[in-house]
């Protein structure tokens, strides 16, 4: 049979340098994007030494994402993005796989991921990749600017 193609995906640790790609490359494939998601959050979030976002590619192009926080308790992963081309090749697999590695060495013992609830094959895919939901979590969200003040006494 003619079989699968091989396809050559580099994985590597993302660089000040690419932030403004990232951003792009997330726009271009779908990502909902909120007005958090800036070069330069992005940029902070790469050079933080509890962080890695892992860029993959194909060639010399950006097929996809992944973003791993360890905040001394658990890992976090957030922004699985690949390319709609590229999808259903095992990329978003090898992404995960990379960032699991990098918790394990932090000594991260579990691992939370944050996924949008409207979209089902991404609940699908981190289902199949060993992330079952967990039914008991609902999630809160407040930000920065719609917190302050809003703990003060007498206010």
């Amino acid at each position: 049979g003619a079989g699968i193609p091989v396809v050559t995906v580099r994985l590597r640790a993302a660089t000040p340098d690419d932030a403004e790609r990232i951003v792009q490359f997330w726009q271009a494939s779908g990502a909902s994007m909120s007005h958090g998601d800036s070069v330069e959050r992005v940029r902070l979030a790469i050079a933080h030494p509890a962080s890695l976002l892992v860029v993959a590619e194909g060639d010399a192009e950006m097929i996809g994402t992944l973003l791993g926080t360890f905040d001394g308790w658990r890992g976090n992963m957030y922004r699985l993005v690949v390319h709609p081309s590229r999808r259903r090749e095992g990329i978003g697999r090898q992404l995960v796989k990379r960032v699991e590695r990098f918790f394990s060495e932090q000594g991260a013992e579990r691992i939370t991921v944050l996924i949008e609830a409207d979209r089902p094959w991404a609940v699908e895919f981190w289902n199949a990749v060993g992330y079952p939901r967990d039914l008991r979590i609902v999630r809160h969200v407040g930000t920065m600017t719609n917190l302050e003040g809003a703990g003060e006494l007498g206010s």
